[in-house]
C-alpha cells in the first residue's frame, strides 16, 4: 500500500518539477533571450535603413550630376526587421512583429510652383533605440545630426525639388517594404545676373 502511494507521489513530484523547469525556461527566454535578440535585430535593421537612405542620396546626386532625365529609378526602404531581407533570427515572427516604421515624402522650402523635397524615415522599435533619417535639401541627417552634406557643384547649389501639382505629400507605415520611384524631369538654371544661384533639379517622385 505504501509502495503504491510512494509511486504516485513520485510521479506527481516529477511532473511538478518538469513544469517548474519549463516555466523557468520560458520565463528566461521572455525576460533575457528575446530582448537581447530583439535589440540585435533592431540595431541591424537601423544600420540597413541608414545604408538604404545613403544609397538613395548617392543615386539621386548621380542622376542630376549626369543630367540623366526621363529615366525612372527606384530606391527600396525596409520599414522594419520584418521587411529586412538580410536578417535571420531564431524567432523571426516574434521579433519582427514587435517593430515597425514609416516613410514620408513632404514639402520643404518653396520655390514658386516647386518645393524642396523631404524624405523621412521614423522607426518605432520594440527593443533598440529609435532612429530618424531625414533627406532634406540634398543632405542626409540621422537623429538631427548631419551625416552627408547637400548637393553643391561649382559656384551654385543644386536643389532637389518636386512640382507640387504633380507630386503629393504622402506617408506609408507598416513592417514591410516601401519603394520610392523617382525621375529627373529637368534642371532649371538660375537666370543670368540673378541673385538666386540655385539650380532646381525637378524630380517626379512617388512612394509605393
Amino acid at each position: 500500500m505504501n509502495n503504491t502511494a510512494d509511486s504516485g507521489l513520485s510521479e506527481v513530484v516529477s511532473v511538478a518539477l518538469i513544469l517548474t523547469v519549463l516555466i523557468l525556461t520560458v520565463t528566461m527566454i521572455a525576460l533575457i533571450a528575446l530582448p537581447i535578440m530583439g535589440t540585435n535585430t533592431d540595431q541591424v535593421h537601423n544600420g540597413d535603413i541608414l545604408l538604404e537612405f545613403a544609397q538613395m542620396k548617392a543615386d539621386v546626386d548621380t542622376v542630376w550630376l549626369s543630367g540623366s532625365a526621363n529615366v525612372t529609378r527606384q530606391a527600396v526602404f525596409t520599414l522594419s526587421p520584418a521587411g529586412d531581407r538580410t536578417e535571420v533570427t531564431i524567432f523571426p515572427n516574434l521579433l519582427s512583429a514587435a517593430s515597425f516604421g514609416m516613410v514620408s515624402l513632404s514639402y520643404g522650402i518653396p520655390h514658386g510652383e516647386y518645393a524642396e523635397v523631404i524624405i523621412t524615415y521614423t522607426s518605432s522599435n520594440m527593443y533598440a533605440e529609435d532612429i530618424e533619417l531625414i533627406y532634406d535639401d540634398g543632405a542626409l541627417f540621422q537623429n538631427g545630426r548631419l551625416l552627408l552634406p547637400g548637393s553643391v557643384s561649382g559656384s551654385g547649389r543644386y536643389v532637389v525639388v518636386v512640382n507640387k501639382t504633380k507630386v503629393p505629400e504622402m506617408s506609408i507605415a507598416g513592417a514591410g517594404v516601401v519603394t520610392l520611384n523617382y525621375r529627373l524631369e529637368e534642371i532649371i538654371d538660375p537666370a543670368p545676373g540673378s541673385a538666386d544661384t540655385n539650380h532646381l533639379c525637378v524630380f517626379w517622385m512617388e512612394l509605393r
